[in-house]
């Protein structure tokens, strides 16, 4: 993390496992013509891509706190005059970026984790 400017590097890396895992399972599920081998791979990739993306969870929530911490310093430092308000303002924006981006991701998460509670019969590695 900069100290001029945050990126929630975390999140974007947590929205590609979502995708990925997103496509996994719905080859899986749609996946007709496959023969058993591949089934039973794409079920074990399923499973290990569902919880591999909740664990990954755990940054989400860790890159949360980072941002709290981070737009908690912004404004000391306004306060106590460090920066001027024009480039508090564009730090400001940025921050509200990186909170829409972070906040997303744990939304998509936690439908993740009820997809995961309500189907614990399919992620059997």
């Amino acid at each position: 993390m900069r100290s001029s400017r945050f990126t929630p590097y975390l999140s974007f890396i947590g929205f590609g496992l979502i995708i990925m895992t997103l496509v996994i399972n719905l080859i899986f599920k749609y996946g007709r013509g496959l023969d058993e081998g591949s089934l039973m791979l794409l079920s074990v990739a399923n499973a290990v891509s569902l919880v591999f993306t909740l664990v990954w969870g755990l940054f989400g929530i860790i890159e949360l706190y980072l941002l709290l911490i981070s737009n908690k310093k912004l404004k000391s430092r306004l306060d106590t005059g460090r920066i001027g308000k024009e480039e508090y303002m564009k730090l400001a924006k940025n921050h509200k970026f990186s909170f829409v981006v972070n906040i997303s991701y744990l939304v998509m998460f936690l439908f993740q984790l009820a997809y995961v509670i309500m189907n614990w019969d399919e992620v059997n590695i």
